[in-house]
């Protein structure tokens, strides 16, 4: 199994490593920037401990250990994007994306879909089979985004509470095999 702490990308200048609970500051900075979603999605702007809360935040039979927060980073070191994973999740053959956001004045030039490759490629590694994640059916953009990744709609969900918000999700899988 790869257990690097980095992400390849074709990325020239932008650099994606694995971030630890150390990292919780640098993180919230990004939650703050990206509290459209957090408004959409939870009614409410991201708590003071969003970053902090994220790195504890699993699933029932799962442990941290389980849990792979990797951060993109520009040339100078400041963190641009987030992806959240859960490994083995729901399932031993797929990887479960929870949440990947990028700065709003970085989105539309190409980065988070080559973020999300540089992902795929590393989650190969792990011999998986699949990469899963849910959408709230508010979030059309992201629908939009996640579908032109090659995800396809598995199931919709009954609506369930998300902070004040409630929702029903859009769960999306896509068969990883390497894409371009």
């Amino acid at each position: 199994m790869n257990d690097s702490t980095s992400l390849s990308l074709e990325l020239s200048g932008y650099s994606a490593k694995r971030l630890v609970r150390e990292n919780a500051a640098i993180l919230q900075i990004l939650y703050e920037q990206c509290k459209e979603f957090a408004l959409l999605t939870d009614g409410e702007p991201p708590s003071p401990t969003a970053a902090r809360d994220e790195f504890e935040a699993v699933p029932e039979n799962k442990t941290t250990q389980d849990k792979y927060i990797f951060g993109l980073f520009d040339s100078r070191n400041v963190l641009l994007g987030m992806i959240e994973s859960i490994r083995h999740y729901p399932d031993n053959k797929t990887w479960w994306l929870g949440l990947m956001m990028l700065a709003p004045e970085q989105r539309d030039k190409g980065l988070g879909s080559e973020f999300y490759k540089g992902f795929e490629r590393w989650v190969l590694t792990h011999r998986v089979k699949q990469v899963s994640l849910s959408v709230v059916e508010a979030n059309e953009q992201g629908l939009r985004f996640w579908k032109k990744m090659g995800f396809e709609v598995i199931r919709k969900t009954p609506p369930r509470q998300f902070g004040v918000q409630t929702h029903e999700l859009y769960v999306m899988s896509r068969t990883i095999d390497g894409i371009g």
